[in-house]
């Protein structure tokens, strides 16, 4: 068990189908039929985003269980489980949150929000067009949403920039060396990140699975966006964010490319709602209350 802000939080372990050990940080209330499932960014892990506390305590109070979750991208890379977010492959989030789902549906949840930060958004919005168990969510929540293949293609490098770092990855995993980082850009993904060889063609090729995902940088046709069918909420701040198309611009186009979402920009707030954790937790209980 672990105590956190006078709650009390289990911390549990699930394994995917292809054996990866996950851990996340569950708030089981007692009878409760509801949960909000949330999938971390780039890098981060199930404790580290500090709106989860004060939006953990707000559901309680509405009978919603809350279970935080790492995927195979928490941390940079980690030994045990050999993970992290310089050698993953995008598209294997479908597992971790296949997974996840699976085991809040054996914990007797019926009803489920998931919920994405950042990079999390982007596997989220990938999820509910691939996932098998993506017709068991109820409502989707986008938080600070990115379009990181963007972001990184078009803003953090230029195409000659691009063009090295693909053929510096390419010759790396002919070599059988797809785990080693790549030295020409050392902070090559959004410039926060070293990147793996093999994971940074998986991730920054043309056509790569997260180009198609959430592709803000085209303003239209975010046909996996357009294809989810329950409730979204929207909630991003006015500082730097990753959508590559200006913040305001960027709600035009989630509005306009889902009849379903809510859209909400917060007044000076980061990227990662620091400050702003209440305000968010009010959206986010005051748009489940609306559509449960």
């Amino acid at each position: 068990m672990f105590l956190c802000s006078n709650m009390v939080y289990s911390i549990v372990e699930i394994k995917t189908s292809d054996n990866l050990p996950l851990y996340g940080l569950y708030n089981k209330i007692d009878k409760s039929k509801t949960l909000l499932i949330n999938v971390h960014g780039t890098a981060s892990n199930f404790y580290e985003n500090y709106f989860i506390t004060p939006l953990t305590e707000n559901l309680e109070k509405f009978n919603i269980s809350t279970l935080s979750t790492n995927n195979r991208g928490a941390s940079v890379m980690q030994v045990y489980p050999h993970a992290g977010a310089a050698i993953e492959h995008f598209e294997d989030c479908v597992l971790d949150i296949d997974a996840w789902i699976d085991y809040v549906i054996s914990q007797g949840h019926k009803t489920i929000i998931l919920q994405g930060h950042s990079l999390g958004t982007e596997k989220v919005v990938y999820y509910m067009n691939k996932g098998k168990n993506a017709n068991k969510i109820n409502a989707v929540i986008l938080l600070s949403p990115a379009d990181s293949y963007g972001y990184t293609t078009e803003l953090c490098l230029n195409k000659k920039q691009l063009n090295e770092l693909l053929e510096e990855a390419k010759n790396l995993v002919n070599k059988g060396a797809k785990e080693v980082f790549l030295r020409k850009k050392w902070l090559c993904h959004g410039n926060t990140l070293p990147k793996g060889a093999d994971s940074f063609l998986n991730f920054f090729s043309q056509d790569s699975e997260l180009s198609k995902t959430f592709p803000l940088r085209q303003g239209k046709n975010l046909k996996m966006y357009q294809n989810i069918e329950v409730p979204i909420l929207i909630a991003i701040g006015d500082q730097e964010e990753y959508t590559v198309i200006p913040i305001k611009e960027a709600l035009e186009v989630f509005k306009r490319e889902n009849k379903l979402a809510s859209c909400f920009q917060l007044k000076d707030c980061s990227h990662d709602f620091e400050g702003k954790e209440e305000e968010l937790s009010k959206i986010i209980v005051d748009f489940l209350k609306e559509i449960l």
